[in-house]
């Protein structure tokens, strides 16, 4: 998915999460509305796919994952790539806040299970900064 001539015109998402249904879901979601999706199972195998160079926009991450939690998965990401725009998704926002008022710049939060238009929404607000989801394909 490196050639520019095979990227996606709104982006790639990474979703990293340790549920195959959600992953699945996300990737029938996202792909239908124009993006395209690499998916991962934990954090190592997320970092194994940002070092290979693959070219990705936006991170979709569950909270709670075994090996490695989305927050400092996200946080090593973001040294790698600080540009990369963040989606935390989780069934315990409470989790998400237990440290801090607000959430970094360039991330938002979208509570599971998540609808096609939560989602949407979601990954639009952080790539555009307009909660205005692309129509459906």
């Amino acid at each position: 998915m490196n050639n520019p001539e095979q990227r996606p015109a709104l982006g790639t998402v990474l979703v990293v999460d340790d549920e195959e249904g959600v992953r699945e879901l996300a990737r029938r979601i996202l792909e239908s509305a124009g993006y395209g999706v690499v998916d991962a199972a934990d954090g190592q195998l997320a970092l194994n796919i940002i070092n290979s160079k693959e070219t990705v926009d936006f991170l979709m991450v569950d909270l709670d994952m075994p090996v490695m939690r989305g927050e400092e998965l996200a946080a090593r990401l973001q040294e790698i790539r600080p540009e990369l725009r963040i989606l935390f998704v989780t069934a315990h926002s409470d989790l998400l806040f237990d440290n801090r008022a607000e959430l970094p710049e360039g991330s938002a939060f979208l509570e599971k299970p998540f609808t096609v238009a939560g989602l949407l929404e979601a990954v639009s607000l952080l790539k555009t900064g307009s909660i205005h989801a692309p129509p459906a394909r």
